[in-house]
């Protein structure tokens, strides 16, 4: 019975071993515990020596950047682990999800990345009771583990916006795109990956946020 319950355990597409090993003995009829992971930015980049340049130093710390992060499709607006076995299917994790949705937290990390870098005025979400100049709108459209060809990778794609909100008017639209291939096939392990493609998503949307306050004419 024992080996039966294992094979069964194991067949199932979610963080079964590693919730096992942290939920003690799984005896017949327990399911394995569900764990929760934070999104998290394994190795954020530190700000720049002189951000982009003088000009972005003096123009851009005269703008308030709210930050707001949002699914572009409901599924994706939940704090389910996403994964696909076949083109155009997604599905989640079983007993593995995230501590909060990945769009909002996304946006969460990069504003405390920005905000780092001293070069707005202050930068908020766009949820603060704050009036923003700017807002830099993240419109997240792919976030899963693409398990197609095991242990699979996983692949994040979103849409960044700079509007000047007081002009009315878009500065600057972007697409952006990261992947990672899993080490193996778990929970753990896609977390792991979604951390490191993350990070160099982050870095890069950085990096374009603060050459857009560097041009001439923003």
């Amino acid at each position: 019975m024992r080996a039966a319950l294992r094979r069964r355990l194991l067949g199932m597409f979610a963080a079964t071993p590693i919730a096992s090993g942290l939920s003690g003995c799984i005896g017949p009829g327990q399911a394995p515990a569900h764990l929760r992971y934070e999104l998290d930015d394994p190795a954020p980049q530190a700000p720049p020596a002189g951000v982009e340049g003088a000009h972005a130093a003096a123009a851009a710390r005269a703008h308030t950047l709210l930050v707001e992060g949002i699914a572009a499709y409901a599924f994706l607006d939940s704090t389910a682990i996403a994964y696909s076995r076949s083109p155009g299917a997604r599905a989640s994790y079983q007993f593995a999800s995230w501590t909060e949705r990945p769009a909002v937290r996304i946006a969460r990390l990069l504003e405390r990345r920005l905000a780092a870098t001293d070069v707005f005025a202050d930068v908020a979400s766009a949820t603060a009771p704050v009036r923003g100049d700017w807002l830099l709108e993240l419109r997240l459209e792919q976030f899963y583990h693409d398990d197609q060809a095991p242990p699979g990778r996983v692949r994040i794609e979103l849409v960044a916006g700079l509007v000047d909100r007081a002009a009315r008017r878009t500065i600057a639209r972007r697409r952006f795109a990261q992947g990672e291939p899993l080490a193996d096939e778990s929970a753990a392990q896609a977390v792991a990956a979604f951390g490191r493609a993350l990070s160099r998503l982050l870095d890069e949307i950085q990096r374009w946020v603060l050459r857009e306050a560097d041009r001439p004419g923003v």
